[in-house]
């Protein structure tokens, strides 16, 4: 897994390949068409929900609260 800096933990973190349909349909509908999922993961780390392209600090966000 790469290691990349997290903007949410702010400490460099262990970064794994988006989990499901659920999270690939979520960068999906918030990036442009043309975008390649295969470059976006996300944070390894416990509760954290950042996802970022690799290589890429600034292009990520942050997967909402999950629904209780």
């Amino acid at each position: 897994m790469p290691k990349m800096p997290c903007p949410n933990c702010r400490s460099s973190e262990e970064f794994e390949p988006l989990r499901d349909e659920k999270e690939r349909a979520y960068v999906r509908a918030n990036k442009p068409k043309w975008t390649g999922l295969h470059a976006y993961y996300r944070c390894s780390r416990g509760s954290c929900r950042r996802y970022q392209r690799l290589g890429d600090v600034n292009d990520g966000g942050t997967f909402p609260e999950p629904q209780k």
